[in-house]
Parts: structure tokens; sequence; C-alpha cells
């Protein structure tokens, strides 16, 4: 075949897609990274996140809540009241707020606070333009129900974004009212009501002549346990500034101690919060930050534990994704079985040149991601738009990857490295730097699909201008050969009126099943926000032909600015899920394909701080003991039973399990009484117990 025709039709969209129905899934596939596993994976990242604990429906745990860029609320759930979180991401638009209008100008920062005295915690949330909104709780302090009442508390109204922090730090019973502003000062005012009735007074515009540079968040918690309330304030550079208050409860006296607190760096827009998560007596540390387009300093919140004591804390940096799997803006993912075990690993790039690698440790129906390096076989393409396909038919994966460049000249190419290794061990070298040459303004963006099933892959390139290209693989499934570029492969498309659109990404894929390839699309967010174009193939798989059938293939909480869409099959059901990359935002949104299906699966459990444990009972035995392991993440673990001498007599499992509780019964009536050791170990870690046998 030397030319192939592609047809847009382009018709009114339907309301759904016919047939297909998708379900959003933010926690039912694990993910770890460096031995955390996140609490909700595909629960979209956090651009400039801003944490608030708080306790808000009486369960004795703190429950989470994250203002970001967009103007929305994210509130997690903690259903776990012991020492050991565990977040559920609940809603990405807490109680439906949304302060992302230009008079507000978004980056909402939430404080929760009882400030009426009724002995319920009532909201209030900072905007880019110097707002306080609030909303009173009138409900209860078990069963809250919030209430707006005025977009502007106290007629105050700040230069720039404004931070609040409500302290009683006069124990005067009261709370009073301290705004960080974009100038890097904090404004106080003194309630002069009482707990009941709040009255605000603007006693100065720079608290303790503290000047923090650009964007103050101050924090107040009493990190010495003196029994008065230090001061903390994070900053646009991503720094903590330290004032210890050497007065007391009554009479403050903040003394600056550093602007560089524990060596503390987020890179950008630091938000500190104190709270005791594992109930352990003393504060942990949790900062908020931007989630800057760079996938060498990834993460939503970082999160530090306290080892020491409450006097004198400690500092542990555990994790810089405590909740979500976010690389960062500006993100590009694909699929592919990169060892041949049958499940779809993962690959991303985050507007760098190197490759973030996750390996799918789960199995084909159920997977689980576990974070391997953030180089992938040191492969360097500057914005790594990867792709992968088996171009030369030799049953591995080879690698595409488009360059993004600017200024131009010069102008991006199309890489491949061809897979010289196996298909268990990939290898990767180049092969070429320049596939298809020619002048592509910013990017080039490639996808391959064999769109005239004539067994080959075809290619597809979109350009930074716009421009799209197809290049027909005239050659052979093993030998291709690119055609001359077609230009305006979306046919009589139109970009005018309603229609006009920027895409960020596309794809395809065969998500009815017919035999042919459907094709995906994300517009850009200057033209609309979180929709998902569907065109059904109602051609063949030798001619296609497109149909616009909706452009609100899933539906989304709150507005979204998406980035890229991936299309793959993770539970081996035989059809597509869909995996949304977010733009400012970073991080992921996972839709199950549900079609036809009746119910979903149960959520994974997830104990990440609890870690690798074990315990034997009873101890000593005679002779039966229950043997209970905790598994924090997904793992390969090997459970086996030890004479004192280091013999291995049994091996009570084996091979790969999801995070959770296990139990296992050992039989010792066959061994004499005496010590016996029970081991349990991963690829990274191992526990042991002593156990005494008495007959």
């Amino acid at each position: 075949m030397k030319y192939t025709t592609i047809a847009i039709l382009l018709l009114p969209a339907l309301l759904c897609a016919q047939g297909l129905q998708f379900r959003q899934e933010f926690d039912t596939i694990p993910v770890a990274i460096n031995g955390w596993q996140t609490f909700a994976p595909f629960g979209g990242g956090e651009s400039e996140s801003y944490p608030e604990f708080c306790d808000l429906d009486g369960d004795g745990d703190l429950d989470l809540f994250i203002g970001n860029y967009d103007g929305y609320i994210t509130h997690y759930e903690n259903e776990d009241a012991s020492r050991v979180p565990d977040f559920r991401l609940t809603t990405r638009a807490f109680n439906e707020i949304n302060l992302s209008a230009i008079i507000f100008g978004g980056h909402v920062a939430p404080r929760f606070c009882d400030l009426d005295g009724d002995s319920d915690k009532d909201l209030f949330v900072g905007d880019l333009e110097g707002h306080i909104h609030f909303w009173e709780n009138i409900g209860t302090s078990t069963a809250p129900s919030f209430q707006w009442i005025t977009d502007s508390l106290a007629n105050i109204n700040v230069v720039g974004r404004n931070r609040l922090d409500f302290s009683d730090v006069d124990s005067d019973e009261d709370l009073d009212l301290f705004i960080g502003d974009y100038y890097g000062n904090i404004l106080f005012y003194q309630n002069e009501g009482d707990s009941n009735a709040w009255d605000f007074v603007l006693l100065t515009a720079q608290f303790a002549n503290i000047n923090v540079g650009v964007n103050a968040h101050p924090n107040f918690v009493d990190i010495d346990a003196d029994q008065d309330f230090d001061l903390f304030i994070g900053n646009m550079a991503g720094n903590i500034w330290y004032y210890r208050n050497d007065g007391d409860s009554i009479n403050y006296n903040f003394t600056y101690v550093t602007n560089f607190y524990d060596s503390i760096w987020v890179q950008a827009y630091a938000a500190p919060e104190f709270a005791d998560i594992d109930a352990d007596g003393d504060f942990d540390l949790f900062v908020g930050r931007d989630n800057v387009a760079s996938q060498l300093f990834p993460g939503d919140v970082f999160f530090y534990e306290n080892v020491g004591t409450p006097a004198v804390p400690q500092w542990n940096l555990v994790t810089q994704n405590y909740l979500s799997l976010d690389p960062g803006r500006s993100l590009h993912s694909h699929h592919t079985d990169i060892d041949a075990d049958m499940d779809q690993d993962l690959f991303i790039t985050v507007s760098g040149s190197t490759i973030s690698y996750y390996e799918n440790v789960g199995s084909p129906q159920a997977g689980s991601y576990r974070w391997i390096t953030d180089a992938y076989q040191n492969i360097d393409v500057n914005g790594g738009l990867t792709f992968f396909c088996d171009i030369d038919a030799d049953q591995d994966p080879d690698l595409f990857i488009g360059q993004v460049l600017i200024p131009n000249p010069p102008y991006p190419t199309l890489h491949l490295f061809e897979n010289r290794g196996t298909p268990q061990n990939a290898s990767f070298t180049l092969f070429s730097s320049n596939v298809v040459p020619g002048t592509y303004p910013v990017a080039v963006h490639p996808a391959l699909t064999d769109i005239d099933a004539d067994q080959d892959q075809d290619l597809f390139v979109k350009d930074g201008d716009e421009n799209r290209y197809f290049f027909e693989n005239i050659g052979s499934p093993t030998v291709p050969t690119f055609a001359n570029p077609v230009l305006s492969w979306w046919g009589a498309f139109p970009f005018t009126g309603m229609y006009a659109t920027v895409l960020n990404d596309y794809c395809f894929y065969d998500i009815d099943g017919d035999g042919d390839q459907d094709l995906f699309g994300v517009p850009d967010s200057l033209d609309t926000d979180n929709w998902v174009w569907f065109y059904r193939n109602v051609g063949t798989a030798q001619n296609p032909s497109f149909f616009l059938e909706t452009r609100y293939l899933l539906d989304f909480e709150r507005q979204e600015d998406l980035d890229g869409i991936d299309i793959f099959d993770i539970d081996g059901d035989g059809d597509g899920d869909i995996l949304i990359q977010l733009l400012y935002d970073g991080g992921f949104y996972f839709f199950r394909n549900i079609t036809g299906e009746a119910s979903a699966p149960p959520p994974v459990q997830r104990h990440p701080r609890a870690g690798l444990q074990i315990s034997l009972g009873p101890n000593p035995a005679n002779p039966l003991t229950v043997i209970s392991c905790q598994l924090p993440v997904a793992s390969n673990i090997s459970l086996e039973v030890f004479d004192i001498s280091g013999r291995k007599l049994v091996e009570l499992a084996s091979g790969f399990h999801l995070p959770g509780e296990y139990r296992y019964v050992w039989d010792a009536s066959k061994n004499a009484s005496g010590v016996y050791i029970i081991r349990l170990e991963t690829p990274q870690e191992s526990r042991s117990g002593k156990l005494t046998i008495v007959k």
C-alpha cells in the first residue's frame, strides 16, 4: 500500500461514549518510592501544597487537608486512630470550595480553628489576592457542616498571597491572627474579643521585625516543650526560618535562630506544618512545596519524622511523596512490558532529559509499582517524550524519544534507541538521533501504531506549533522505512470555532475491541480544561475513519489542566485503562475500564510507617505458634525457620505479596525443645524473631 487516507468526521459530540464506562480510582494500584508506599498514588499531585492537619470528625486521629495553586482543597480522611495513619483521599474539592476565580486567584491555604468557642472547627482560607474566606461550622465536632460566611474576614485584605495561622500567643484564652504576606512580613492582629466572640485589631504589619523574603508562611508550635509557642516561617525560596520563643506563654519574646532550619530545603514555596502523626508525644514535620518541573526533585509533601524527643527534636526525612505519585509538573508517561513478565511497567519524564522507571512488581491482574531509578539506563534526551514499541518485530520494545528544545534553532529531533538486549533484560543503544529529519518547532511528540493493519508500526508526530505529521511505514515489520510525511494527518479536521483546539497529548488504542485503532486526545488548557476527546474509528482496520464521539470521555471532580494520556491494560482483563497526566499539579489520575463489570476491587491495605514487622505467639509454644507478618509495600518475601545453629528447617511462605498482614502457623511437633529463629526477608530488608519451643 502506497498511501493511507485517514478521514476524521467532526460531528456534534455525544454526552458519553457509547458503551464505555470508566471509574476513577486513587489507591487500588500501590506505588512504593524508596520504601514508602504513597496513600493515594493516583490521586493527582499538588502544585504549591499547603498542608493542614485537623481532627475534623472527632474520631481521635488527624485528618489532612491540602490547599493548592488551583484554588481547591483536597481532603484525606484518616481511617486509623492508632499510631499508624491510614489516609484515604475522599475529595479533591472539599466542601465544593473553588477559589480559582480571577478576583481570588487560587493559591489557597486552609486553616481550621474554633474561633467562636462552640467546640467545633471553623474553616479559614487565604488566597492569592489577600482575602480571608470564612466558612462557619454549623454542624458538630463529629459531624461538621460548613456554611460560607464571608470572603473578607474582618475586612482584612493584605497585599498578595496571605498565609494564616491562629495562635493564643499571649495566653489570654482567645486566638490571635497572624498573616504572612507576599513581601515576607508577618501581620499581627490581636484578638481583643474573647474565645466566643472575636475582634481582630491590627497591632503591627511587621511582627517582631520579621522579614523572610517573599511569601511568608507562618506556623506556631511549641517545638521544645517549654509551654510557649515558637515560630516557623516558610518562604518562596523553599527555606524555613526559625524564631525561638525565649519568653514565656504570656510574654512572648521571639529570637531569630536560623533562616535554614535543619538544612531543610524543598526548592520552592515551603509551607511547614507540625503534627504528632504517630501519637508518640512529639511533633513530626510536614512541608508543603511547589512541585517544580524536575524529576530530580519530585514530591507533593515532604515528611520528616521526629526521631528525637518532644524537647529536642531530630528530623529524619522519610519521603518527599507523602501522599501521591507526584514527579512534578509537565510530565509525560508511557507503559510497556520491559521485562517480559506479562505486566505493564511505567516510565516517566518530567521536563527533563532522563527517564524514571517504576517496575511493576505485581501481576498482570493486580499491578503494583516500585520506583527503581530516575536515570533509566542513563538515557539522556532533552524533553524526553517517550514511546515504546517493537519497531523491528524482535519481540522486545524499542524506544522512541522526542526532543523538546527552546529556543529554535536548533530544532528538536526524534531519537530511536534500539533494544539490543532480550525481552527479559532490555539494553538500549542509540540507533538514530534524527529518525525523520525535518523542521519541528519546540517539540517532537511521537506516537506509533499499526494504523493500516499491515503488521508494521506507522509513525505520528506532533510538534510545538501543532503541525501534525503522518509517516507511513512502507518498509516491513522487521525493517521499518518511513515515507515522506503527510502534513495534517487529521485530514478534514477544522481548527475553528468551538472545535479549535491545541492538543497536549494524544494516543491510539483499540478501546472497543473491534480490531482497529481508536484515537484519544487531551486538549491544551488555554482552550479547554479536563476534556478527553474520543474519536471512535468507524472505518476499518485497513482504512480508518474517525468520528468524534465525545469530548467528555472521563468525569473529573474539579477543573484540571491536563497534560497527557496513556492507555494500557493494567488488570489483564483485555480492555484499556486510562492514566491521565496533570499539567500544573503534576501527578496522575487513573481510570479503570469497567465496561461490562459489576464491582470494584477492594482497596489495598497500606501501613507504610509500620514498616516490615514480624510477631510470634504464643511464645514459648508447644508445639503450634502463629507467625504474623506486616508487609508495608508490595514485594517478594521469604519466611523461613532456622535452628539455633543457622540450619534452615522449613520455608513457610515465599513469592510476591501485596501490602497487608499475613498469618502463618508453624507446627513444631517434629522438632525438639529449644530456640528457633523465624526470619522474614524482602529484597529491601529483613526481620527476625526468636521462638522457644517447650515440650
